[in-house]
């Protein structure tokens, strides 16, 4: 349990430092003075806090559920003198710099995200298996596989060694391999199995029976079908950060979009509530890979980092009020008419985003713990 909690809040650390981190030292490149940097959320007192001499405080707040980065005047327009920070008032500096800030962060999370993917590609051989939850077409080198996903009891599959996990190749698709083995029961068939790692990879002969128990298959197994991603040439391995980057957003938003479109279409929101998770979703989804143990769960934490990264950048470019979409919707509106909307209105709008996404957090974490007790 601890050891869980604090590989949580080392990941939770590095996606809020390095999006904060963007905003910060592209302020700082326009001159703007930062009033604050914390880790944490400043609804209470700092557990720790430091003025530095340009008069910026380094601060870590009780709740570590987030960050932020207080520029000089980001939500004040009263064009007040600041002898104990260096810099200039934010929203001073012409509006493109502004949208610059605005976007770093996401864009630093996007960079974070690639790193992650790239280094989760390298230490897995450049060849990685994802489900197949929607029909989404990846652009990455890619072949289908067979993966078990349960064995039953005295079944040909058990007699022969198949365990849950073991990949099957040389399949295009499931339906051809469900053919292919109805199509030989009672006769021996080769199958080329290998782990989840493509590792142990072994050639298993079996039987499929012909007359299976009630409920069963002819193998005995239960069968999903997954999709490898394989960057086997010099070029493909260059690009594959970026590349699985891009279908790794694309995948998960078309996977999203079918449990909306699931959950309208049967008046349910539960289809769409079981696969969103919050903060004790993650830190759950933390323990289960830290139950891998060794080498996999370090691999398995270096791809969490990434999707968490990409999913946050996602999350924060969103045009709603309080997240950093919202606040560049704000700046395009000023940079393409001119007229900026008052600070007091777009304060006003900001704190009622960011109650509403505070329930909205509240909400799913209630979720989270519901799932987790009920599993």
């Amino acid at each position: 349990m601890i050891i869980t909690a604090l590989v949580f809040l080392i990941i939770l650390s590095i996606l809020v430092l390095v999006h904060e981190f963007g905003h910060f030292v592209v302020g700082k490149f326009f001159g703007v003075g930062v009033e604050e940097f914390a880790m944490g959320l400043p609804f209470s007192k700092p557990i720790f806090s430091k003025k530095l001499r340009s008069g910026m405080k380094l601060s870590l707040y009780p709740l570590l559920f987030g960050g932020f980065v207080k520029l000089l005047g980001e939500e004040n327009e009263q064009n007040r003198p600041n002898n104990q920070i260096k810099g200039k008032f934010f929203y001073k500096v012409g509006v493109w710099p502004r949208i610059f800030v605005v976007v770093a962060g996401v864009s630093m999370n996007l960079l974070l995200a690639v790193a992650a993917f790239y280094l989760f590609l390298t230490l897995s051989g450049f060849k990685v298996l994802v489900p197949r939850l929607s029909d989404y077409q990846f652009s990455s080198p890619n072949g289908s596989v067979v993966v078990i996903t349960n064995v039953e009891t005295s079944s040909p599959a058990e007699k022969v060694g198949l365990k849950t996990g073991d990949v099957i190749s040389g399949f295009a698709s499931l339906p051809k391999f469900q053919k292919y083995v109805i199509a030989n029961s009672g006769k021996e068939i080769s199958l080329e199995v290998a782990d989840m790692n493509f590792n142990n990879k072994k050639t298993v002969k079996v039987i499929p029976r012909k007359d299976p128990p009630k409920g069963q298959g002819a193998l005995g197994v239960g069968i999903a079908e997954a999709v490898v991603l394989d960057y086997s040439t010099d070029q493909d391995k260059a690009m594959s950060g970026l590349s699985y980057t891009k279908d790794m957003f694309v995948y998960n938003l078309n996977v999203v979009s079918q449990l909306v479109v699931q959950s309208r279409k049967e008046k349910n929101i539960a289809p769409l509530s079981e696969n969103v998770s919050g903060p004790f979703g993650i830190a759950e989804a933390v323990s289960q890979i830290l139950k891998l143990g060794g080498w996999e769960a370090v691999v398995s934490l270096v791809n969490l980092l990434g999707i968490l990264s990409l999913s946050l950048a996602f999350m924060n470019i969103l045009p709603f009020p309080a997240l950093d979409g919202g606040r560049l919707a704000f700046l395009l509106v000023e940079a393409f008419t001119g007229k900026k909307i008052p600070g007091k209105i777009e304060n006003l709008i900001n704190q009622g985003g960011m109650i509403l996404l505070l329930l909205l957090i509240v909400l799913i974490s209630f979720n989270d713990v519901v799932k987790i007790v009920v599993k």
